[in-house]
């Protein structure tokens, strides 16, 4: 599938239908945000690791 036929289908399984400029600004960043996510799986140290921060509601600060 192409860029723009993934991005319209993500778009419309959430319920958006974005214009048509900013659909073409989503589906031209679809691609090279899509290659940044897959390089962040090819690093074996990080691997298994959480990719950003996380909130967990069962821990609480007193």
């Amino acid at each position: 599938m192409d860029d723009h036929t993934i991005v319209k289908s993500l778009l419309h399984m959430h319920g958006l239908d974005p214009a048509s400029d900013d659909l073409d600004l989503l589906v031209a960043a679809y691609g090279p945000s899509r290659q940044r996510v897959e390089k962040l799986y090819q690093m074996p140290e990080v691997r298994y690791e959480e990719p950003a921060l996380t909130f967990d509601p069962r821990y609480q600060r007193s």
